[in-house]
């Protein structure tokens, strides 16, 4: 008979199979390719407006830009952006469904779930002024080709990882989700990351098609 643990192994597997592809069929993670600008899995994009202001598009990553005399508007349909603004009369915007935010001479970054990370400059949301991120560096070393993680959970940081690299990456374990994780990885290689939580933190990873999973 198959011993028990590798029945449990079995099911588990099947069940990160499933949940896998849920996901790529769900297609949320695609971007809007009717949009403006946008970006595949894995690919940064640098643009200057017609302002002067630059964007630099993250990972599956697009987005509308809507200028007029009155307002400079950008509509992120999908993923991360960060703007690095010109100090102009009329308001800089950035719209996603979750969030609007308003800034002014700032370097900031939005993503499509509403969470924004502030460097430097003026930036307000619901005409309350935000203040500056205290990690905004870290939070924005993708645009460097890092991810700079101290002491973030694990789930947290397959999650982010997922972002720039084709297929899912799951645990086979839930509660390995709470493994605190720190170190400076190259967004170049994603699987390096992958191949340090094994090294670093004892964990194993096995690769199956469009499908890692950690345990």
């Amino acid at each position: 008979s198959v011993p028990r643990h590798s029945r449990r192994w079995a099911v588990g597997i099947a069940a990160c199979l499933l949940l896998a592809i849920a996901g790529l069929t769900g297609m949320q993670r695609l971007p809007v390719w009717t949009a403006d600008y946008h970006t595949g899995v894995g690919q940064l994009q640098t643009l200057t407006l017609a302002d002067g202001s630059r964007v630099t598009l993250n990972s599956a990553t697009a987005l509308d830009v809507m200028f007029t005399g009155s307002e400079r508007r950008i509509k992120l349909q999908a993923g991360e952006a960060l703007f690095e603004t010109t100090d102009d009369s009329r308001p800089f915007v950035v719209q996603t469904a979750h969030e609007t935010v308003q800034g002014r001479a700032a370097t900031f970054s939005v993503r499509d779930n509403g969470e924004v990370v502030l460097a430097q400059g003026e930036l307000r949301r619901a005409e309350q002024p935000l203040a500056v991120t205290r990690d905004a560096s870290a939070r924005m070393a993708w645009r460097r080709g890092k991810l700079i993680f101290n002491g973030k959970p694990l789930g947290q940081v397959l999650t982010e990882l997922e972002r720039y690299q084709h297929g899912r990456i799951v645990l086979s374990d839930p509660t390995l989700a709470a493994l605190q994780v720190s170190g400076v990885f190259d967004l170049n290689e994603p699987q390096a990351l992958l191949r340090t939580l094994e090294q670093r933190y004892g964990l194993e990873v096995t690769y199956l098609p469009w499908l890692a999973v950690v345990h």
